[in-house]
């Protein structure tokens, strides 16, 4: 059995960013011209965002796009669990 490996973390930092900035769902969802249900699915990781609607969340809330993908945070063992995975 395969096993799973969370590296994209972008929910959760989404989540901490609005909180810290003090920003609704709606207004983010504003800026991006899309819905809160849409920012919701993100935070909560039922849907993934498209590259543009990342860097458009960090343009608006001035975060590094490693940052919020969580790359900053995975060391390189666990980059080297990857490589005994079979596709």
């Amino acid at each position: 059995m395969q096993q799973s490996y969370k590296l994209n973390k972008f929910g959760e930092k989404l989540r901490y960013l609005l909180t810290v900035k003090e920003w609704s769902q709606q207004q983010l969802a504003n800026k991006l011209g899309t819905t809160q249900q849409c920012i919701s699915r993100w935070i909560n990781g039922n849907r993934e965002p498209s590259l543009d609607d990342v860097l458009l969340v960090c343009h608006y809330l001035d975060e590094d796009p490693n940052e919020i993908l969580g790359f900053n945070d995975i060391s390189p063992e666990e980059y080297s669990k990857f490589d005994n995975i079979q596709h």
